[in-house]
Formats: C-alpha cells, sequence, structure tokens
C-alpha cells in the first residue's frame, strides 16, 4: 500500500483533481447565455465529475493489485 504523500503527488491523482476543478467550475459558472446549452455544460461536467472520480478510483485499485501481485 503506497503512502498518502506519494498517492496525492501521482500525476493520475492530479490529473483526476484538474478535471474535477473544471467541472465544478463548468457546473457553477457555465458561459453560455441559452438555457439549452447551459444545460447542457452542466450536465456533461457532471457527468465529467463522476467519471474522473470513478476512473481515479478503478485505476488506483489496479494499481494496487499489481503491487501486491494478485493482478496481470
Amino acid at each position: 500500500m503506497r503512502g498518502f504523500l506519494e498517492r496525492i503527488s501521482s500525476r493520475k491523482f492530479l490529473l483526476a483533481l484538474a478535471t474535477q476543478i473544471a467541472a465544478v467550475v463548468a457546473v457553477f459558472y457555465p458561459s453560455a447565455e441559452d438555457t439549452v446549452t447551459t444545460a447542457a455544460v452542466r450536465i456533461a461536467g457532471l457527468v465529467a465529475l463522476v467519471l474522473a472520480g470513478l476512473g481515479y478510483g478503478a485505476i488506483e485499485a489496479e494499481v494496487d493489485k499489481v503491487k501486491e501481485g494478485e493482478g496481470p
């Protein structure tokens, strides 16, 4: 099991964090004037927020499996 500081300084974590920050900004501050476009941007932001979290979790689980010798 890797340490906390090693995990939060990894490129995977930083990329997931940047994606989630961008998604939160898109959800709360959409740049479109049209109502339909604003709704689409907010939905895309929410989807990106969820997928970034799930993707990071899945990747870290796979990395832990490989380091423990259980993976491929």
